[in-house]
């Protein structure tokens, strides 16, 4: 059956309809944990016969697996692989994120930076380098490739201050926290509390937390699937003096990038 869209009525969005469709939906509930098909059909509204129908389907496409002990659907590791390199997977948002990349890039004189967070890793999927001989750049280290999560740096904080509540306190519970930062950081109320913060504000700037000298300004990207964060990076002896010129342009980069993609990529996290 081909995929349409059907209209639910007058000013109210499209909703995509038939056998693709319902596998996309049945894939969103695999990756959140719910693998009964029973549970499946009440989170998606479908009838159970449906739901065996498409996951089956998948299963022959090599798309899921069951488990025979438990009779339980999963994942398979083919959409891992597929999903596998970050850049690929995300070239859309990094599409749109490009232009206002180069003109921050091009204002700042510094390197402009966008990192997304998938699952409990945080990855860098764009870079526009300064074009500085002394700059702060992902070239020890290939983009696309995680790295890893330390309470420490503005561009994790605004990645961690995007994400719900449950997967929050998960991640507070294996966190590493940054020796350069001071104790009380550590507490999981102060990191919460400073997170909100930087989603009141808008923004999150480091000095030297994760590598010394170095200043970096972030903001959070919404609209999108995952959490995304745009920030701008460079040397603290260049950048300090013009960190409140670079957050207000900052801003205006991220609230774009937001509204252009909004509705173009399906539900958000």
């Amino acid at each position: 059956m081909v995929t349409t869209n059907s209209q639910t009525g007058p000013g109210k969005a499209k909703k995509a309809t038939g056998s693709i469709a319902h596998a996309a939906e049945i894939l969103v509930c695999l990756s959140n944990d719910v693998h009964k098909v029973s549970d499946i059909a009440r989170q998606c509204n479908f009838g159970k016969s449906t739901v065996h129908r498409v996951l089956k389907l998948l299963e022959q496409s090599q798309l899921v697996v069951q488990d025979t002990i438990n009779r339980r659907y999963y994942i398979s590791l083919l959409i891992s692989r597929l999903a596998s390199n970050a850049i690929s997977t995300h070239k859309r948002l990094i599409t749109y994120a490009d232009c206002e990349m180069q003109r921050l890039a091009s204002i700042s004189e510094e390197t402009v930076a966008l990192d997304i967070m998938s699952g409990m890793q945080c990855v860098s999927i764009h870079e526009v380098p300064s074009y500085h001989n002394l700059r702060v750049t992902q070239e020890s280290r290939r983009l696309g490739t995680p790295y890893p999560t330390l309470y420490a740096g503005a561009s994790v904080k605004v990645l961690l201050a995007q994400i719900d509540k449950n997967r929050l306190d998960l991640l507070l519970d294996i966190l590493k926290i940054n020796p350069v930062n001071e104790p009380k950081v550590a507490d999981k109320d102060r990191v919460k509390a400073d997170l909100q913060d930087i989603l009141k504000k808008g923004y999150a700037v480091s000095h030297g937390e994760r590598n010394p000298g170095v200043i970096c300004v972030a903001a959070p990207v919404f609209k999108y699937i995952l959490p995304v964060g745009l920030s701008v990076v460079g040397p603290e002896i260049r950048l300090k003096s013009r960190v409140k010129e670079v957050i207000g342009e900052l801003k205006i980069s991220a609230e774009r990038i937001s509204h252009n993609i909004e509705g173009r990529f399906g539900s958000l996290y």
